[in-house]
């Protein structure tokens, strides 16, 4: 059933809509988070977009624990319009530390250099994820609620969708008693904290080696909350 926030409406994200969610990812971030730019190569292209799209419809088909959603806005001939996209994924186990056992690794990223890196990324961009939900064994709950994507499509930004999108994860989280968790961009903080999210990790650590200190890096923050009961 869909949730109402004001004009937007939050609602499970259907096959046929995935083509239309990943134009709003790649135009939400453009090219200013450099771990969508790794992860999702050439997302602004439609080669790109297409291979991306195809991602995103495989792992909706094989994530059981993962739910995918929209944010939606009626535009003035009262047609809906898919301005957000959310994944939120109920980790019981910690991911795999190694991006092959999850990826198709060298069909997304043929460049043997660019595989190496996003290899590198995957190893640390997991450890602070993986030690909540390892964690969280000892209180006595299995895993965590991850917000493993975000995306707003800038023209539609500070409606509520982003708040929408998030504080649909935070309601799940505390009737299942799961900490949430997320790497957030430090343009997505404040959202983040108005959800009631603090930061645990200020700048997460991406140790990539030499022979990959020219490249960009993702700046990013690891934030969590704990359930409210």
């Amino acid at each position: 059933m869909a949730v109402s926030k004001g004009e937007i409406f939050v609602s499970p994200l259907a096959d046929n809509d995935i083509p239309a969610s990943f134009r709003v990812l790649s135009k939400s971030f453009g090219h200013d988070a450099p771990f969508v730019d790794i992860y999702f190569p050439a997302h602004d292209t439609p080669a790109g977009q297409a291979q991306g799209s195809k991602r995103l419809q495989a792992w909706k088909q094989s994530a059981p624990n993962s739910t995918f959603l929209k944010a939606v806005t009626k535009t003035g001939s009262q047609q809906e319009r898919l301005i957000g996209i959310a994944i939120w994924t109920h980790m019981e186990q910690a991911p795999p530390a190694e991006l092959d056992q999850t990826e198709n690794v060298v069909g997304v990223w043929p460049d043997e250099r660019d595989r190496e890196f996003m290899t590198r990324l995957w190893r640390e961009y997991v450890v602070p994820r993986s030690q909540a939900i390892n964690e969280s064994q000892g209180k006595g709950v299995y895993g965590a609620l991850v917000l493993e994507l975000l995306a707003v499509d800038p023209d539609y930004q500070r409606l509520g969708a982003g708040k929408a999108l998030v504080s649909w994860g935070t309601r799940v989280a505390d009737e299942k008693g799961l900490q949430s968790v997320v790497e957030g961009t430090p343009v997505g903080r404040r959202l983040y904290e108005q959800c009631g999210m603090r930061a645990e990790i200020e700048e997460m650590r991406f140790d990539v080696g030499e022979k990959f200190s020219s490249r960009r890096k993702p700046h990013l923050i690891f934030l969590t909350r704990e359930p409210h009961f």
